[in-house]
């Protein structure tokens, strides 16, 4: 088990004399300054310990009688691997990092997952990176892998070991963002620190990112396109929200959501004009639209359909609430002449009324599986809001943190409304993302206006990290183990 210690724990262990012998007279870098260990800087003797703030790192350590001392530059604290009775040590600091010594600097492709990037020894020391994944492999040092940690024995010189984590998308996310508890408050917008957020879903415990997407660590590469992650699925896929190459072309095509607004069942990603509750088979514009991207058509290929969860769950919802205490799964879309009553759909009683999104899909009909849209529930949870803009948001902005769709609006996959007017006009309305005028803001559309498709997939839970840190200017590489 790795043993950490402060200094102050350093005092029972290395046990020192408080006179000097001719040797230390002779070599100040033995000197004891403070009855316990000695410091240098550039070999230089020391009263005050050398802070990290102000760019020191450890070159080498010498311990007379042999202790196995390691320092960790990045922690700024000692590790004892092997104690020697009366021992005692000097510990040389630098601000220098070519300077000859006894280093052992680390690079990797999850370097979140490792305890350190730096650390220091004795000469013919030993020192041990520790790594909260599984190591696949290392590189460039005579390090070795032992119980998925790495130890380079022997040290005589600076070494930089190439560590390769083998390590999923979502655990990458996860030690990038350590989740925090669900967001409470979704009356006002999320602008603030990014963070990853805890949630639930039909499948499981779901994880979500919120706030200032400016310096947001969520993009992935794909397929040839840049995405930006939405969510962890509650099956550990994960969920990406289509962003192109990362200027203004974050969208496949410009389109309707169906091709009229006259019919509540035109909400649907997938409907029936007369058939019970409007639930049926018939493909929505906007649906068929994105079914030939993914299958093909300037779009995804078969081997990139490799990488596609397609258990995960889309949400078209379409349960109704005629008024805020009155919920139902089910409304007649049947006899649309018959139907003079406005009535709003649970979106809107959710997003414009209550603040209250939510990643569940209670109506087993309105999931969708292999690729979907966002919907207003996650762009809310995301930050945003109804009627509000949020210029930080990160599901608008592109890698220049302008607009991924430029002056196009983009559609979501959530219902609004069905509104019927006494001059017997009907009108069908869902939630689309403002992205010119009041960027960020969830409005209306009705069915039959034009605007912006993101497509949404979601990349199976074992995809691994094969590089990047999920910047805009190296995001995420991913493969299939």
């Amino acid at each position: 088990m790795k043993n950490k210690i402060l200094l102050i724990t350093l005092t029972a262990l290395i046990i020192l004399t408080g006179c000097k012998t001719q040797k230390q007279e002779e070599n100040k870098e033995l000197v004891e300054t403070n009855g316990m260990i000695s410091y240098t800087i550039d070999g230089e003797l020391t009263s005050v310990k050398p802070t990290k703030e102000n760019g020191y790192i450890v070159n080498k350590i010498i311990c007379d009688k042999g202790s196995d001392l390691m320092w960790d530059n990045d922690n700024w604290e000692a590790e004892l691997t092997e104690v020697k009775s009366k021992d005692r040590c000097m510990v040389d600091f630098t601000k220098d990092a070519s300077t000859p010594g006894y280093r052992v600097t680390v690079t990797s492709n999850s370097t979140s997952s490792l305890d350190s990037l730096s650390k220091a020894t004795t000469e013919n020391g030993t020192v041990v990176i520790y790594s909260k994944a599984t190591i696949k492999n290392v590189t460039g040092c005579n390090g070795t892998i032992e119980a998925n940690k790495v130890v380079v024995k022997n040290v005589i010189e600076n070494q930089i070991c190439n560590i390769t984590i083998e390590q999923t998308l979502a655990d990458t996310i996860k030690a990038m963002y350590p989740p925090k508890a669900g967001r409470t408050d979704f009356s006002i917008i999320d602008d603030g620190a990014p963070g990853l957020y805890t949630g639930v879903d039909n499948q499981g415990t779901t994880y979500y990112f919120s706030g200032n997407g400016r310096n947001m660590n969520n993009w992935v590469s794909f397929a040839g396109k840049l995405w930006r992650i939405i969510r962890i699925n509650g099956n550990g896929s994960v969920r990406l929200l289509y962003a192109g190459t990362g200027g203004e072309d974050g969208y496949i095509s410009l389109s309707k959501y169906n091709e009229d607004h006259i019919n509540p069942a035109y909400v649907g990603w997938k409907y029936a004009v007369d058939g019970e509750n409007g639930r049926g088979d018939i493909e929505s514009t906007i649906f068929a639209v994105v079914n030939k991207w993914f299958e093909g058509e300037n779009g995804l290929t078969n081997e990139q359909r490799k990488y596609i969860d397609e258990k995960a769950i889309y949400c078209n919802n379409r349960m109704a609430s005629y008024s805020d205490s009155f919920d139902s799964n089910y409304i007649t879309f049947t006899a649309r002449d018959k139907a003079t009553t406005s009535y709003y759909f649970m979106g809107h009683k959710r997003l414009v009324n209550k603040y209250s999104p939510t990643f569940k899909c209670d109506n087993i009909s309105d999931r969708f599986d292999k690729f979907g849209l966002m919907t207003a529930d996650e762009v809310v949870a995301a930050g945003g809001l109804y009627n509000t803009e949020n210029l930080n948001a990160y599901y608008i902005l592109n890698v220049s943190n302008g607009s991924s769709t430029g002056k196009n609006p983009w559609w979501t996959m959530t219902p609004v409304s069905y509104l019927y007017s006494l001059s017997r006009t009907y009108y069908t309305i869902m939630f689309h993302v403002r992205t010119y005028v009041e960027e960020g803001k969830l409005t209306l559309s009705y069915t039959s206006d034009t605007n912006a498709i993101r497509p949404v997939i979601s990349l199976k839970k074992e995809v691994l990290v094969t590089g990047g840190d999920g910047s805009s200017s190296s995001p995420y590489e991913v493969t299939l183990p």
